[in-house]
């Protein structure tokens, strides 16, 4: 799979301790800022980032044990047919997300849940959170 972004998402409801933390203590930047998602990042667009995500979110799947993976790929359509050719375990379809990916999710055997998208126009309300 060509991937050009991996992003660890942690599904946390200590928003506050968490935004305090990586950009106070640690100095990260903003990537993404919405009530329900959070993404932070080293440093400009391009360098290592991490997602948190509240238990409520509106997201496609959750794995149970509070890590997804999130994979930015060129052509989310055609890694789905190549995974499912293999056979891989789809949790769900392709589908156009408002707030600007058209992605799939597949699980692996640890049940990991592994969210693989290329970007979209986004919404206009979901528009202002991208940094």
């Amino acid at each position: 799979m060509n991937t050009d972004q991996i992003v660890p998402i942690v599904t946390t409801d200590r928003f506050a301790e968490t935004r305090a933390f990586w950009l106070d203590l640690l100095g990260f930047e903003l990537s993404y800022d919405c009530e329900q998602y959070l993404g932070v990042r080293a440093a400009g667009e391009g360098s290592p980032e991490l997602g948190f995500m509240r238990p409520d979110a509106q997201a496609p799947v959750r794995y149970a044990g509070g890590l997804t993976l999130a994979l930015r790929v060129p052509d989310a359509d055609r890694e789905h047919r190549r995974l499912v050719a293999k056979g891989a375990k789809i949790v769900q379809p392709p589908t156009d997300q408002p707030w600007g990916a058209r992605s799939f999710v597949v699980q692996d055997p640890n049940g990991v849940v592994v969210y693989i998208s290329h970007p979209i126009p986004a919404a206009v309300e979901f528009q202002a959170h991208a940094r």
